[in-house]
């Protein structure tokens, strides 16, 4: 991989994490008796892909004091992410939610229990991650829509913390992340139209475009979202099998996808996909090297059931690119 001028500083990402309960095997869950947990959501799973990558991260979210939070922030200090920017609730209680697994084509549902948690309720705050941006701490900052969606509070404290990030030069990288189960289409919509003009980094996937945008096309992609005001580094569209796609006023640049002899759970690639682009540009590789990186992590990520799981470590990802080869495990 050829290296340029790499990032000073760290990357923070911000958003609500959750306890996953995952089932022992397939099946509906009103049969399924006995599961293990562990812990997602997508800030946290890109965060955690930054930190095997080798690139020094911050994690901003809010949990509950209880033992689930406790083990949100026990697993973050084990991947080695800094979570001195979490703060703790007193009144509210940590999100969960559970997986389950088609038994006819392996699909994968989730069912969520968030709409009481701390960051629903009352957002997180921003002054510690405002000062670390004002001192040059942090170089990027990663958000999804998901953590604009969840509550009023946690919408607000989001726009604070990137308008701070854009004051302070840092780069912003938004992934529009649609739940419909949070907002209907329109919220969305207004939601990309919102976060475009303080976007360095835009990511969605093919079919969000389609959604938002009614059109999934590279070049009318990126002429949407800078009608919306977009005037950032690029657009990158996922397209999931088909790899994925990065728009400026350059062209349009495909990457494609790595071979996976063997799909387990489909939860996360997209955020290692983010971990994998993140890392190559703190690292100071091209585009296209962080595009190939992007999709390594997210060929990886479905290797494994848990969100996270089937990361790579650096020299794993290494082995992989120097190799060239398909992703087996």
């Amino acid at each position: 991989m050829t290296e340029h001028q790499a990032a000073t500083g760290r990357v923070l990402t911000f958003g609500e994490p959750l306890v996953v309960c995952v089932p022992e095997r397939p099946g509906k869950l009103s049969r399924v008796r006995r599961f293990h947990t562990g812990c997602a959501g997508a800030e946290l799973n890109t965060a955690i892909g930054l930190a095997r990558l080798g690139v020094p991260v911050a994690y901003l979210a809010k949990v509950g004091d209880d033992p689930f939070g406790e083990q949100i922030r026990r697993t973050l200090r084990e991947e080695g992410v800094a979570d001195e920017l979490i703060s703790a609730s007193h009144r509210t209680q940590t999100g969960i939610y559970f997986k389950q697994w088609s038994s006819f084509d392996g699909r994968t549902e989730v069912f969520y229990y968030r709409s009481g948690s701390p960051m629903a309720l009352e957002g997180f705050p921003t002054d510690p991650a405002e000062e670390a941006l004002r001192a040059g701490d942090i170089a990027w900052v990663h958000g999804t829509g998901i953590t604009w969606m969840i509550g009023e509070a946690a919408r607000r404290a989001s726009d604070v913390l990137v308008e701070a990030a854009n004051q302070a030069g840092a780069a912003v990288s938004f992934d529009i992340n649609v739940r419909l189960k949070l907002a209907p289409e329109d919220a969305w919509r207004e939601l990309l139209e919102h976060m475009a003009p303080k976007a360095t980094w835009l990511f969605l996937g093919d079919s969000e475009a389609d959604l938002l945008l009614g059109t999934s096309r590279g070049e009318e992609v990126l002429s949407a979202v800078q009608a919306l005001g977009f005037r950032g580094r690029g657009v990158i569209v996922k397209r999931g099998g088909e790899g994925a796609e990065w728009l400026s006023d350059d062209g349009v640049l495909q990457v494609p996808a790595w071979s996976v002899s063997n799909v387990v759970d489909t939860v996360g690639a997209g955020d290692g996909f983010n971990a994998g682009f993140i890392a190559g540009q703190m690292k100071g590789w091209s585009v296209p090297e962080s595009l190939r990186l992007g999709a390594l992590v997210g060929a990886c990520a479905v290797t494994a059931e848990g969100d996270y799981d089937g990361y790579p470590t650096w020299r794993e990802a290494m082995s992989y690119l120097e190799g060239q080869g398909g992703v087996e495990r």
